[in-house]
């Protein structure tokens, strides 16, 4: 039969896929070993999945739009950006099944369809079956968190090895197919992931300028027939950004999410992107030093490494120019580390291959960078699989979450039409509320990533706050909570990295290092008279206003967690208790 033959003759690629499936079933495992008998439906986190869960179950619920899955008045409101990566995961729940077996679909599929490219990737390279299989293995291992990750990086990294793929195949032709397959990778980059598509973009523009440096015509005139395609298919989502860009809160949405105006380059470039350079300049001085290996096959691995890398790490470093900083260091990292483990994989073999090509000299050098650059990978990829470890695992809190299905599965069944539920902002329970129900909340912290104005963000928090009656202090240690990473973490470590350059310039003058400055806190750069403002707003306006502004914001119900919010009493604002479990307790207004 066809199928067994396929079998018998891809044994590496079975043995692959089984692999990938047993990796995937790592929470799976998890469930039962530390939540078991307590188990009540609830995913557990490992890290900030819910946040792109609650898109997945609000798409399900039919808001298409994906506009604010938080906040009942802005539940029509159009994304943020285009992220096509949040109606890919939630098809399984649009064709009906639940968020469980929805989330472990998901994984699994994902992370096969990850590894089978990153095998393909390699079989463009010439690399057997087995070895093949083996890279695999290692790019699935560098990244395996970032695809458990719903609708964050599942779909995303599977279309930066497809964008991979389809430049390998077109260095390699350049016939019109490649073209065409390059074309289409660019323009599905434009819908998954900003940091993706401009990552493209930039290596694209360094193919065309090497070919023009060249003088390679037809790569030349393939490459701008690529970048014309992909950029016809990307071009609504570029249209979008644009009109976008002109609405109202679009900047201070964005600068929550982290924005900073600098040029100054982040250590990042320097911890993940450096690898970049280290492994290209030992291919490129192997490459010059030895003439024996000056072959077709190692110049077109070379010419690979060097386009694809120097696009991710020149996007890594972007703001240098473009003086636009917006986590840009650590999200291309995401990139450059399955990148590095996928390279590496492919120089050893390259190098292995060529061996014989090179003196001692050259052979104890390549082995010398090699296994420091296989214990970066080894490192990267030990930093992000360790949260599955079983010492990394805190049981309590899972078990925690299990609880939360109680209250919320009372709100599904007594109301059948969205309503507004105001729960403690710093407990995990209220964002729960959004994944399992299909009701809103007055407040969460995840709020602030969405397209909403700083002025009510700050009033929705003050309003969640009533019953705890926030003082200046308060409000100066959640700072988060409602000003976003731009002010709570970027500015002040940008004007600190600022200063920690100033004194390694001035590093022989105590005096002029004493005028560098000293690192401000946050809090200092926003300065008092915001948090002052804000106590006064609560004091005056808010508290003697709680009536209206709860009305303002459609609330329904109170979430009280007895143990924790004890000072919540929602009989003095008139609401009635109906139900309760003993560590829950849940009043209608």
């Amino acid at each position: 039969m066809p199928i067994v033959t396929f079998l018998r003759s891809n044994k590496a690629l079975v043995i692959l896929v089984v692999v990938t499936l047993l990796l995937t079933c790592i929470p799976v495992v998890h469930a039962f070993l530390f939540i078991g008998g307590t188990w009540q439906g609830v995913p557990q986190s490992y890290g900030d999945e819910i946040l792109y869960q609650v898109q997945m179950e609000t798409i399900a619920e039919g808001y298409f739009n994906l506009g604010n899955p938080y906040f009942y008045e802005h539940r029509f409101d159009p994304p943020l950006v285009l992220f096509s990566g949040s109606w890919i995961a939630a098809i399984p729940m649009l064709l009906g099944l639940p968020l469980i077996p929805a989330l472990i679909l998901n994984f699994s599929l994902w992370s096969v369809i990850f590894a089978l490219l990153c095998y393909w990737l390699f079989r463009e390279f010439n690399l057997g079956k087995t070895a093949a299989a083996f890279g695999a293995l290692a790019g699935l291992l560098s990244c395996l968190d970032a695809l458990s990750r719903t609708n964050s990086l599942q779909q995303v990294n599977a279309f930066f090895i497809f964008f991979l793929i389809a430049l390998t195949r077109f260095l390699k032709y350049q016939d019109r197919g490649s073209i065409i397959l390059l074309g289409i990778a660019t323009g599905c980059t434009f819908w998954v992931f900003s940091y993706l598509w401009q990552t493209a973009v930039i290596t694209l523009g360094l193919l065309f300028l090497w070919a023009l440096a060249r003088k390679q015509w037809t790569l030349l005139k393939a490459t701008l027939l690529s970048s014309a395609l992909g950029g016809a298919i990307g071009l609504p989502p570029i249209l979008y950004i644009l009109w976008q860009t002109h609405t109202p809160f679009f900047w201070e949405s964005v600068a929550r999410f982290g924005l900073v105006n600098t040029h100054l380059p982040m250590a990042e470039i320097f911890y993940s992107g450096g690898w970049i350079g280290i492994l290209l300049a030992l291919l490129t001085a192997l490459y010059w030093r030895f003439s024996t290996l000056r072959t077709r096959e190692y110049a077109f691995i070379l010419l690979f490494i060097a386009i694809s890398g120097l696009g991710l790490w020149i996007m890594q470093g972007s703001n240098l120019v473009t003086g636009k900083l917006l986590e840009t260091g650590e999200h291309l990292r995401r990139f450059i580390v399955p990148w590095l483990a996928l390279m590496t994989f492919v120089s050893a073999y390259l190098l292995w291959h060529h061996r014989q090509a090179m003196s001692r000299i050259g052979r104890a050098l390549a082995l010398c960078v090699g296994v420091v650059i296989i214990g970066a990978n080894l490192y990267f990829a030990s930093t992000y699989i360790v949260r599955y470890a079983f010492f990394n695992i805190n049981p309590d809190l899972w078990q925690t979450q299990q609880l939360y299905a109680a209250p919320a599965a009372w709100l599904q069944e007594h109301e059948k039409e969205p309503v507004v539920v105001w729960g403690d902002p710093h407990g995990y329970l209220v964002n729960h509320i959004a994944l399992l129900t299909r009701h809103f909340v007055l407040y969460v912290e995840a709020g602030k990533y969405m397209m909403v104005s700083n002025e009510e963000l700050r009033e929705r928090y003050l309003v969640s706050r009533y019953f705890n009656n926030p003082t200046v202090a308060d409000l100066e240690r959640d700072l988060n909570y409602f000003i976003g990473r731009g002010d709570t973490y970027h500015h002040a470590k940008t004007v600190e990295r600022g200063i920690k350059i100033c004194r390694l310039l001035n590093f022989w003058s105590a005096t002029r290092k004493e005028a560098c400055g000293t690192p401000p806190s946050s809090v200092d750069l926003l300065g008092k008279d915001l948090f002052e403002s804000m106590e006064w707003k609560f004091q005056n306006d808010i508290r003697p206003n709680i009536g209206s502004y709860l009305k303002k914001y459609n609330v329904s119900y109170i979430l009280k967690e007895t143990a924790l919010d004890t000072a919540y009493t929602p009989e003095a604002l008139g609401a009635r208790l109906v139900w309760s479990n003993g560590r829950f307790e849940l009043y209608r207004l």
